[in-house]
């Protein structure tokens, strides 16, 4: 019988969250675990994984959600716009300039993900869907490779000579870009793989909700992880890891591991039963909008107060030195959130969008 809901699922949202606080806001960010920092620009981190896999849940959590009640359109669009007026707001805040307002960012992104992948899930036969994809990754290498940009010709792919950062530039002007350019990590025609990266996950929910809990479950999501990593690892030498591009190596091989994660968690909580063992991260995993935003205005309250700063150099610094007491300062934050939503926990309060 196809299953209603997955714990595992959420467990893991909640892991990627914790993970994503974590990455986002060190005491320090001059003295950063080399696997908690993103890649300068080609290659992968821990920290890179955190963002797509986020995506592969929230495509996961789709085929759970739909099969339970086909959204409408309006419902869509209108969740959809919620989220990109959130993310919005996040970057204006609290001084809003509308000439230097930074227009995308990472719930702009989930926005716009959600709504090309609802539609083409809604709208496209799975046949179609699985082409689309294909079609998307090889088309994005395509125009990133062949198309020239002015000043720089074509398959420039460093921050300034690539056509996602030439397009961001010139639709969104550079001032609406992340620092003032020269290219978005979360920009306009880079958002088409990301939603790739989210139909990874629809597919894989799909088939999952229909199977009987079973370690022939987590063999195949292991297995199919794998090969998708593989081919994104082929893929590389003509198409580079590059998560701030998002290029199609980089939808193969985090989507892949996504896959591979998610067949242990679903191993452990599902198959093993220990679901006590993921009840912390199923505590962020079922608020997960709340506790992202949440972290991002505390952690900016902190700053321009400067208590980060104090607290990291008079507290954790003395505790661990630099590079510990810049994790430490980021696990603080996330026990500080964690305490906050097991009330909302245990009073079965849960914010959605």
């Amino acid at each position: 019988m196809p299953r209603r809901r997955l714990t595992s699922l959420d467990v893991l949202r909640g892991l990627t969250i914790v993970g994503m606080i974590v990455v986002n806001n060190q005491g320090d960010g001059s003295h950063v675990l080399p696997s908690l920092g993103h890649a300068t620009w080609n290659g992968l981190t821990l920290a890179d994984l955190v963002f797509p896999f986020f995506l592969v849940i929230m495509g996961t959590s789709m085929a759970f959600s739909f099969a339970r009640r086909r959204p409408s359109l309006d419902k869509i669009v209108r969740r959809s716009g919620l989220l990109f007026a959130l993310g919005f707001f996040l970057n204006a805040f609290p001084h809003f300039d509308p000439s230097d307002v930074h227009v995308m960012g990472v719930l702009q992104r989930i926005a716009l993900v959600y709504l090309l992948g609802s539609l083409i899930v809604l709208h496209v036969s799975r046949r179609a869907q699985l082409a689309l994809g294909a079609g998307i990754l090889v088309g994005y290498w395509a125009l990133m490779t062949l198309v020239p940009v002015p000043g720089h010709g074509a398959g420039v792919l460093t921050p300034a000579g690539n056509l996602a950062g030439w397009i961001d530039r010139t639709v969104l002007g550079v001032k609406h870009v992340y620092a003032n350019g020269p290219y978005d990590p979360e920009g306009l025609l880079s958002t088409l793989p990301a939603v790739v990266t989210a139909l990874i996950g629809f597919w894989a929910g799909d088939w999952v909700r229909r199977q009987r809990i079973s370690t022939a479950v987590v063999k195949r999501l292991a297995t199919t992880g794998t090969l998708l990593a593989v081919a994104g690892a082929v893929w590389h030498p003509l198409f580079p890891l590059n998560k701030r591009l998002w290029t199609s190596s980089f939808v193969l091989v985090t989507g892949g591991c996504a896959l591979v994660l998610l067949a242990l968690t679903y191993w452990v909580v599902e198959v093993r039963g220990f679901s006590s063992l993921g009840r912390p991260f199923e505590v962020m995993g079922l608020n997960a909008i709340l506790a992202y935003m949440a972290s991002e205005e505390v952690a900016f309250l902190l700053d321009t107060t400067h208590a980060k700063a104090w607290l990291y150099a008079n507290v954790f610094t003395p505790l661990a030195g630099q590079v510990g007491g810049s994790l430490l300062f980021s696990l603080s934050l996330v026990a500080v959130l964690w305490v906050a939503l097991l009330v909302l926990y245990r009073r079965r309060v849960f914010v959605s969008v």
